[in-house]
């Protein structure tokens, strides 16, 4: 719909939530002259959201892609995180070879022992592995959010798009949830 505004979420729908930062790796880096600009500041929003779900002692886990990357990044430092990116030991890093993070990996796996109902998805690239695992944590009874500002996109509108059809939150949002100021809104899947 032309001139369709993102509806951002005002309340998280589940009782536990694990943030999932989608490929936030050097080899997905786009040979644009915007890149700087494109993900500098989504990485920024990214280690916002890590810090807030640290501080609350909420799991954060890096989704880490091996393989070649579609992007042509001709660096040797390709498996390496984005710069800028904050890690921490206690993070998980689950590995995976498909789009969809879902798709022959750990991660429902560790969502479930991690007691996770309701995932916050950032990083890279929108329109192709953030938006396809959004998808298939529904399917698998975990409901999905993506973080607003925490995404780098392959094309000029990816964002846009992404958030038009998914269920979007911003930081404030996360952090009622994750400090127990909301009530429990518990999913009857």
């Amino acid at each position: 719909m032309e001139g369709s505004e993102p509806v951002i979420a005002e309340q998280i729908y589940g009782t536990k939530m694990a943030m999932v930062v989608v490929d936030p790796q050097k080899k997905f880096s786009l040979d644009s002259p915007d890149w700087p600009e494109k993900s500098s500041s989504a990485v920024d929003k990214i280690n916002r959201y890590t810090r807030l779900f640290r501080e609350f002692g909420a799991p954060v886990i890096f989704i880490h892609f091996d393989g070649e990357s579609h992007c042509n990044y001709q660096g040797d430092d390709g498996d390496e995180w984005l710069d800028g990116i904050e890690t921490d030991p206690g993070d998980i890093v689950v590995h995976k070879t498909a789009m969809n993070c879902f798709k022959k990996t750990e991660l429902e796996n560790v969502l479930h022992g991690l007691g996770a109902d309701c995932i916050l998805l950032t990083g890279m690239l929108s329109e192709f592995c953030v938006i396809s695992t959004y998808f298939a944590a529904g399917e698998r009874s975990m409901m999905p959010y993506i973080g607003k500002g925490g995404l780098i996109s392959y094309y000029d509108k990816g964002n846009e798009a992404v958030e038009l059809i998914a269920s979007v939150v911003e930081e404030d949002v996360v952090r009622r949830f994750l400090a127990g100021e909301q009530p429990l809104m518990a999913i009857d899947w």
